[in-house]
């Protein structure tokens, strides 16, 4: 009986760590980003572009944003993403002034423009919090 007990407590721990975020889908991100009133037209592809490049088997969708590109990768669950994130900054290689962004299971890159300074920053910031609220 007791190991039973033993058995069941260490089920519930382990349940309980896991992780409870609602996986998102492109569709939704690319709905918040239009909710706020920022306009998403397809960038340009270039297959020698490191964020085009893909992270671990995930394909971003990527989008010409005021001045920058926006990269949208959405992985299969947080675990997923946060490994990837990782994965992608120990690549050899010299970055261009970007900012990454994280909500659930999507991992997004803002690649600034040419003298751009960081004022999409917020808007970003302020759409993955609605967004996060209404999920």
């Amino acid at each position: 009986m007791r190991i039973r007990v033993m058995i069941f407590l260490f089920f519930m721990v382990i349940a309980g760590c896991t992780s409870t975020t609602k996986a998102l889908t492109l569709e939704q991100v690319i709905a918040a980003f239009q909710n706020e009133g920022m306009q998403l037209h397809k960038a340009d592809e270039n297959e020698k572009n490191i964020f085009q490049q893909g992270i671990n088997g995930v394909t971003p969708s990527f989008y010409q944003l005021s001045d920058g590109v926006i990269y949208f990768y959405i992985f299969n669950s947080e675990k997923e993403r946060i490994k990837g994130h990782e994965d992608f900054y120990h690549r050899p290689v010299e970055f261009v002034k970007h900012k990454a962004f994280v909500i659930n299971n999507v991992l997004i890159f803002y690649v600034y423009g040419k003298n751009q300074g960081n004022e999409m920053d917020e808007k970003i910031n302020v759409t993955l919090a609605k967004l996060e609220e209404s999920n």
